[in-house]
This record gives C-alpha cells, structure tokens and sequence, in this order.
C-alpha cells in the first residue's frame, strides 16, 4: 500500500491543529461570552459572527486529514461482489470522478472567493467581518482534501492493476484492521495499567 507524501501529511496536520486551536477559542469566546451575560448582563460584541466563522472554518479544515486517516465512510456492499478487472477499472473511474468533482468545485469556490473580496462581502451582524478569509480557508481545505482522494484514488488503482489488495483485502477490511489493532493496543495498555496497581 502507497503512502500519502510527507508535506500532504504535514499540512494537513497542520490544519487538524489550527482547526483544534480555533475550537478551543470558540470554547474560550462562548464561556466568556456566557459569563459576561450571567454576571454583567453584557455580551461580547459580535461573539456571533466570530463563532460562526471560526465554526466553517473548523468545520472543513480537518477534511484532508480524515481523508489521510481513511475516517470518511466508504462502502464498497456492491464492489466487493465484482471480479478484479471491473474493480480496477472502478477504481480508475473513482479517481477521474473524483479529480473532476475536485477541479469544478475548486473553481467554483475561488469564484465565490474572489466575488467576495471584490465586494468587500461581510457579515451581517454587529462587526461586519470579511467573509474572503474564511472562504479562502474552505478552497484551500477543499483543495487539499481532492488532492488526497485523488492520491489515494490513484495508488488504489495502482495496488488493484498490480494484484494488490483485491478479494479479501478491501479497503474497509484494511481500515477496520488497522482500527482493531489500535483498539487492541488501547485496551492492552489499560489491561496492563489496571495489572500493575
């Protein structure tokens, strides 16, 4: 099985930590927020239009991560059923869908970018914060998220046309292995903390 490129993984962890830094604010802003009505009966101005963008934000920035971990859902019911050679050659129309899909929405999202700045697009609260930033969070995060489905789009292909990974080896079967192996190691380690007090 072909691996993700290092600076795919890298970045994406990135946005995972910027997504978890910007959930942790939200914590922060929505306790401080609630504490300030409860205690002064004032709210933080425009803590609305913040969370609301840091919101989008987190929401989309950890898409190419989940995509490297193989945590989006995937069902292959139909697939599984079919010979080696249709399988491979689903794999190879998976992938040109998916760069198609990746390339129309991509252009799609920089059009609402660039109309968005161009506009000077705000929000409609009390702040009138740009929109653009956020918008250009969601391209970039949709961009790197397509990138990943068409790697691992391609290497499937690869693995597929080379006698790899076909029959028993799909890839829910290798996700839920790797999955049991993790949780395996999870209870061991409680079972041998648990042993030793």
């Amino acid at each position: 099985m072909r691996t993700i490129p290092s600076p795919l993984r890298v970045i994406a962890q990135t946005f995972v930590f910027i997504a978890g830094a910007l959930l942790l604010f939200l914590i922060f802003l929505t306790v401080a927020d609630v504490a300030g009505r409860s205690i002064r009966s004032e709210s933080i101005l425009g803590a609305v239009d913040i969370a609301t963008l840091a919101l989008v934000a987190v929401a989309f920035l950890g898409l190419a991560a989940a995509e490297i971990d193989g945590r989006h859902v995937s069902v292959d019911l139909v697939e599984m059923h079919l010979g080696d050679r249709v399988r491979t050659a689903l794999a190879l129309v998976r992938g040109i869908i998916l760069a198609l899909i990746g390339l129309v929405l991509s252009w799609g999202m920089w059009g609402t970018v660039t109309s968005a700045f161009d506009r000077a697009e705000t929000t409609n609260g009390i702040l009138r914060l740009a929109t653009w930033p956020v918008k250009s969070v969601l391209l970039v995060s949709f961009i790197l998220f397509f990138i990943v489905a068409v790697w691992n789009a391609i290497n499937e292909f690869l693995d597929m046309r080379e006698g790899k990974r076909l029959g028993d080896e799909s890839i829910i079967v290798h996700q839920a292995q790797v999955e049991a192996e993790h949780i395996s190691h999870t209870v061991v380690s409680d079972d041998d903390e648990g042993s030793r007090r």
